[in-house]
């Protein structure tokens, strides 16, 4: 399995996961994951000594991403890395950003949203926003604005995004998209079915993508990495005046 390594030191890798890609194995999984790519590096095999379960069970993987969002994935390379790479995302000290593409015109050009979100009430595989969920926050600015005749239903208009996370919830960004009318292009779970089938002719994944990663690594340098956009989405954007 060919993935690319974006930055990587004597403790840590951040690697520019492909749209398709799972992270975490699971009894539901068929086929290869970041897990498994992760256990076939010669690195891995030589950590085998050491006390680290917690690491075992995550394969060294500090964080998630959707199957179909691409981008910056960070990876510990020992226990001690994994830990501390944990507790800076418990602490909010990584930055994480990201670029959508999405229905509608959003205006203003940029600001914040804090919803509260939980998991769906009526299909487990989704999670919604809810007074009850946990404290979610979004932030978004505006990159470019872009004409997509026959969705007259958001006025013939694709906007795409820069997003800063603040909190790491299971799909914040998805759903607070679609909950303010800005759905990500072609999402299978948070677009109605009718669009998302008419965007997956034009684009076989959603569009959401990890662009950048900064942090200060196990070793002390302060790293920033990013990830360039999968082919298909830069071919896609190419085609949008």
């Amino acid at each position: 399995m060919e993935i690319p390594i974006l930055y990587e030191d004597e403790d840590s890798l951040v690697i520019n996961k492909p749209v398709g890609l799972v992270v975490n194995r699971a009894d539901s999984i068929k086929g290869l994951t970041v897990q498994d790519w992760v256990e076939e590096q010669g690195w891995y095999e030589r950590t085998q000594d050491k006390d680290g379960t917690l690491y075992w069970e995550r394969s060294g993987v500090c964080h998630r991403l959707d199957k179909e969002t691409s981008g910056c994935l960070l990876i510990a390379k020992n226990p001690e890395s994994l830990k501390y790479y944990l507790n800076l995302f418990k602490e909010r000290k990584l930055t994480k950003t990201y670029m959508a593409l999405v229905h509608g015109r959003v205006e203003p050009e940029s600001g914040e949203t804090i919803l509260p979100l939980k998991r769906s009430l009526y299909d487990r595989e989704k999670w919604q926003v809810h007074y009850e969920g946990k404290r979610a926050v979004t932030a978004w600015s505006v990159i470019n604005r872009f004409v997509f005749p026959g969705h007259e239903h958001w006025r013939d208009v694709l906007t795409l995004l820069k997003l800063d996370l603040k909190t790491g919830r299971t799909h914040q960004i998805r759903v607070h998209l679609s909950f303010l009318g800005w759905p990500i292009f072609a999402d299978d779970k948070y677009l109605n079915r009718k669009f998302a089938r008419e965007d997956r002719k034009t684009l076989s994944h959603h569009f959401l993508h990890a662009a950048s990663l900064e942090f200060v690594a196990f070793n002390g340098k302060k790293v920033l990495v990013v990830a360039p956009l999968p082919m298909d989405c830069e071919q896609f954007l190419s085609t949008l005046t």
